[in-house]
């Protein structure tokens, strides 16, 4: 009962060999470690005592489901029109892009616009919605990835522009 209340830090010797059966024990906490951290096995005792964190599949949607506080996007569309430089910004351009429900524009940070030619398909993943002006622009910054895709995102939607669409911040 008392070593559930207390945090318990085994203090002996720690070695990759043996780190993974203490870290099991159920009343160790963690490892108070001392000359072994200086040795090259040290990742070996860290990744025993914390385990990896499953990666999970990214989910995708379309076009027409993007909304102004959206996180996380991941969508596969196709270049409609070539990358523009935004104006006063140095190394921002927007490219459109669309899927069968409907087209937004990406706002793109750095070099990674110049691979974006009309006609294919990329696949956009942790982009997060900026609003700009009212009007919603598909942020793709270093966190996020922009990838040529091999996906068949069908005819696209020309007449539904996402980012043609203007928002009212309301107090709900």
């Amino acid at each position: 009962e008392t070593a559930s209340g207390v945090r318990i830090i085994y203090g002996g010797s720690v070695t990759p060999e043996n780190s993974k059966d203490l870290i099991g024990k159920p009343d160790i906490d963690g490892f108070l470690v001392g000359g072994a951290s200086l040795k090259p096995s040290f990742t070996d005792i860290i990744i025993a005592a914390v385990p990896p964190i499953p990666l999970k599949k990214p989910k995708f949607i379309k076009v027409d489901d993007i909304e102004p506080a959206a996180r996380g996007v991941n969508i596969f569309a196709k270049v409609i029109k070539a990358p523009t430089p935004v104006a006063n910004s140095e190394d921002v351009t927007e490219i459109v892009v669309g899927d069968s429900t409907g087209t937004v524009t990406l706002s793109v940070r750095g070099e990674r616009a110049k691979h974006c030619e009309v006609g294919k398909v990329f696949r956009v993943q942790n982009a997060h919605v900026v609003m700009i002006k009212g009007y919603i622009r598909l942020s793709v910054d270093k966190w996020a990835a922009l990838k040529p895709a091999d996906e068949d995102v069908g005819t696209v939607n020309e007449e539904k522009d996402i980012s043609a669409v203007e928002y009212e911040l309301t107090n709900e």
